[in-house]
């Protein structure tokens, strides 16, 4: 399955609040991310130019989108660390996350 990077950010945010700290590496996000959800096809592959795959480069879009319109840090629902490469969700972030399984 391919996912849009808008399904990767509900992901990540539940696996933020999953984790006991509510803090997790992008390495750490990407190895769970594709253990749960097994990504396919053209997310399975390498992306051109690249050493990794379309899927992981999704997750760390997360990073480098976190300030635009739809991203996580403009929205509030996680800090991003670039000292530590990880994100923390927020208290927003596991309301969303909550009301989203409800």
């Amino acid at each position: 399955m391919s996912y849009t990077e808008s399904e990767v950010r509900d992901e990540l945010l539940k696996e933020l609040a999953a984790s006991k700290s509510g803090k997790l590496s992008i390495s750490e996000l990407i190895e769970r991310l594709e253990d749960r959800l097994s990504p396919t096809g053209k997310d399975a592959m390498i992306a051109d130019g690249r050493s990794d795959t379309y899927f992981s480069q999704k997750v760390r879009n997360t990073v480098s989108h976190r300030d635009q319109g739809t991203g996580l840090s403009t929205r509030g629902l996680a800090i991003y660390d670039p000292d530590g490469e990880s994100w923390e969700i927020t208290d927003i972030g596991r309301k969303s996350v909550k009301e989203h399984k409800d």
